[in-house]
């Protein structure tokens, strides 16, 4: 019996308790109007087994799929699954050049050509071709490179501002009335002093200048207080200078609070707790990181290092005490 699905896995009861990261193969039954096709064979990977709380005797077991897709041919995907698809591999200096294009689109191009929507589009597809752009241009998509992350940030606070007002029927109307009079702008001016900071941050953090780099990012979060990459910026600049690390806790503490799903608050966090010597806090913030994307690398990296320390470290003893008994 299927307790659950999502885009990346699934979960079920059974009565025969496989071994933790088991590779497996399933096939799914697709039933529509009255009849049903059985889909390919797929692999997948044991992610965990528990005991269930309800039935006797019966293990509940999730497992992982190889890769997020929507094998369960859901014809209304939910919102919360477009995070998980895969952003197609590009070019560095093709993606940053696209991404400065945009950027300096966003000054003067208006929000439907900025969210690349025709004016009489939908509510439905302005979310479609939002989320199209922030799977392939959030930062959280890119923390191998954390030199793009201002930019980044920039570009998703003009994307989201744009998401804001054609998804919301009143600020559009009002949005489009400007539009008719012609004094509508691309972006407010808000966010074009905000880019300006992240532009100055972006050069800072590029030369690895963690301390330049912070009073931009304080500046940004002034004229931003609710933005939750600026703030977990802010936290990872702040993690770098020792006399500021009780201030990073704060940051990226407020950061997952403002966005809980936000990985890169998770996981620089949970690298400064390690630094701190909280390795149990650091383990919980990589496993948050794990339920947002399973197949989040680093993460699993992280998790594999912590739970490997204590061993080392036993075994490290138990070998000097038998040195210091010869």
């Amino acid at each position: 019996m299927t307790a659950s699905i999502n885009c990346h896995g699934f979960r079920f009861f059974s009565r025969v308790r496989p071994p933790k990261n088991a590779l497996i193969q399933f096939q799914i039954i697709i039933r529509k109007e009255d009849k049903s096709f059985p889909s390919p064979i797929y692999p997948g990977r044991v992610a965990w087994v528990r005991k269930s709380r309800r039935l006797d005797g019966v293990s509940l077991v999730g497992v992982e799929l190889t890769i997020p897709l929507n094998i369960w041919d859901v014809d209304d995907v939910p919102e919360d699954w477009e995070s998980y698809w895969a952003s197609p591999v590009e070019d560095a200096a093709t993606f940053i050049s696209e991404v400065d294009r945009i950027l300096d689109s966003a000054r003067t191009a208006d929000y439907y050509h900025l969210l690349d929507v025709g004016v009489n589009a939908s509510r439905s597809e302005v979310k479609g071709h939002f989320y199209k752009l922030a799977r392939r241009f959030h930062p959280d998509h890119h923390m191998d490179h954390p030199e793009w992350t201002p930019r980044l940030s920039a570009l998703m606070e003009g994307l989201t501002a744009a998401y804001k007002v054609l998804t919301d029927n009143d600020a559009r109307k009002k949005y489009d009335l400007l539009l008719a009079q012609g004094s509508a702008e691309g972006v407010p001016d808000s966010w074009k002093l905000v880019y300006g900071y992240l532009e100055k941050a972006q050069e800072c953090l590029a030369e690895k200048n963690y301390a330049g780099c912070i009073p931009w990012l304080r500046w940004a979060i002034e004229s931003e207080p609710n933005c939750s990459s600026h703030r977990a910026l802010l936290g990872r600049c702040l993690s770098a200078i020792p006399e500021y690390r009780r201030e990073a806790i704060e940051q990226f503490e407020m950061a997952i609070q403002m966005d809980p799903r936000n990985l890169t608050a998770h996981l620089h966090f949970g690298e400064l707790l390690e630094l701190l010597k909280a390795p149990w806090r650091a383990h919980a913030e990589y496993l948050r990181v794990l339920e947002l994307d399973a197949n989040h690398r680093e993460a699993r990296d992280r998790l594999s290092r912590l739970s490997a320390a204590p061993r080392a470290a036993a075994r490290k003893s138990l070998l000097g005490r038998l040195t210091g008994r010869r």
